[in-house]
């Protein structure tokens, strides 16, 4: 007991520094802006990049798609025969039926 009293009054200062360095150490390495968060703030930003590539692409398209629908007639023509169904008064128009409605049968 003599002896651990005589160490620890002779590097009281070298414990409390070596305690204090401990203690840092583990903040740094658990704490809130550890290497943990880092990985985890890394993969967030790798999906806002990817996420914001789509959008530019999208964006992209879409005025793409909005000069053609300023100055292209043959693609006006295509949009309105498609999404409206709409022919010419000289064409005759085939409907055919789904695969979902073949398969059940109607009562």
């Amino acid at each position: 007991m003599t002896r651990l009293s005589f160490l620890l009054r002779r590097e009281w200062l070298s414990l409390i520094f070596g305690g204090v360095l401990v203690m840092l150490l583990l903040s740094a390495l658990l704490g809130k802006q550890g290497p943990r968060d880092l990985v985890a703030l890394q993969s967030h930003r790798a999906a806002l990049e990817k996420r914001r590539d789509q959008l530019a692409a999208d964006n992209a398209a879409f005025r793409t798609r909005i000069a053609k629908l300023h100055s292209d007639d043959r693609y006006i023509e295509r949009l309105i025969r498609r999404e409206l169904g709409y022919a010419r008064p000289d064409e005759l128009v085939y409907k055919f039926a789904d695969e979902d409605e073949r398969e059940t049968p109607s009562r």
